[in-house]
């Protein structure tokens, strides 16, 4: 049995983390300073009464709460990718400065590994013809690409010079019913459900054949738990946590209307005003190219996943096609 901290406890995919390890009987500290949480990630119940940690990574004495922790996973950051080129201080001050708290706490107790969740938006300009590899120069631009860099960097000085034992995966996009649909611009799969049971046209700024991997919270807690548990020492190691199961915008939603019986119909709008809704990047003198947002609509992501599935002797099962009907279901009967 070990004892496991996870910052940024309360979006979706790290509730579900807590209640994996839980199932494994292992002992889970949860921390969380709610700004991004969602209440309703929260299970009420004497065992998160008793773990649960009101606190900020940003916190000076964030190193009290590493007591008795064997591993961390440092889950919390700003992942939205406009609301980070709006705020980019804040966006750095979170995502990269405040890493270097967690892990310069974790380098004065007994923790012995730490867990950072990276990001596959590092590979942003990266040619979209090929398959990604941990081994790929990567050269980001947008703000939160380049503060998960930073803090990959960071992770990698601190485990070179302090020999400390780090693991960075590489998180692509995950999927699971119990994603925050109800959020003003949900994730894509969740938006599109959420519109068309409500009987409106959802809009796609994609209707191009740019795929992206998808990876199912399962699979990803396999992984997760894997790099945890593994007795090997990691000096910085990064994992891509994919499938190989790439999917266009259309065809999630031709899967989604047939689902649900109905006729595929939706509106088209220019990418380039995909970001338009943030106003504060357009009404400087020096403002956000369009042509940088339009290269982020048509982003084209796949990835090889063998290293990770070679390492950790796991290989991801689900594909997204298949569990678009018990997401639909979720939000169906879904209740406040």
């Amino acid at each position: 049995m070990a004892n496991f901290l996870i910052t940024g406890w309360a979006g979706f995919i790290w509730s579900e983390l807590w209640k994996f390890l839980l199932k494994e009987w292992h002992n889970v500290k949860i921390l969380d300073n709610l700004e991004y949480g969602y209440r309703d990630n929260f299970e009420d119940n004497e065992i998160l009464k008793n773990n649960f940690i009101l606190a900020d990574i940003r916190d000076k004495d964030f190193w009290k709460y590493l007591e008795w922790i064997d591993v961390v996973f440092h889950f919390a950051w700003i992942s939205a990718l406009p609301e980070c080129e709006s705020h980019p201080d804040k966006a750095f001050d979170v995502n990269t400065t405040w890493t270097v708290n967690v892990l310069n706490s974790v380098r004065r107790s007994n923790v012995k590994r730490v867990i950072f969740a990276s990001t596959s938006a590092i590979y942003e300009n990266n040619p979209k013809d090929e398959v990604h590899k941990e081994t790929d120069f990567v050269h980001p631009n947008l703000i939160y690409a380049t503060t998960k860099y930073c803090s990959e960097q960071v992770c990698k000085a601190y485990a070179q010079n302090y020999w400390m034992d780090i693991i960075i995966p590489r998180f692509f996009n995950v999927f699971w019913p119990h994603q925050d649909f109800k959020r003003k611009y949900p994730p894509f799969t969740s938006f599109l459900i959420r519109e068309v049971l409500a009987w409106r046209k959802p809009t796609i700024y994609n209707t191009d054949d740019c795929k992206r991997d998808y990876i199912y919270v399962y699979d990803l807690m396999q992984y997760l738990y894997r790099m945890a548990l593994s007795d090997k020492h990691y000096e910085a190691e990064i994992f891509n946590l994919a499938t190989w199961n790439a999917y266009s915008a259309i065809e999630i939603a031709e899967t989604i209307y047939s689902a649900l019986w109905k006729y595929l119909e939706y509106d088209m709008w220019d990418p380039l005003k995909f970001w338009d809704k943030y106003e504060e990047l357009f009404n400087a003198k020096y403002n956000l190219k369009k042509e940088r947002v339009k290269q982020e609509v048509f982003k084209h992501c796949l990835w090889d996943w063998s290293k990770v599935r070679s390492e950790f002797n796991y290989e991801a099962k689900t594909t997204l096609l298949d569990w678009l009907k018990e997401i639909i279901e979720y939000q169906k009967n879904y209740k406040e």
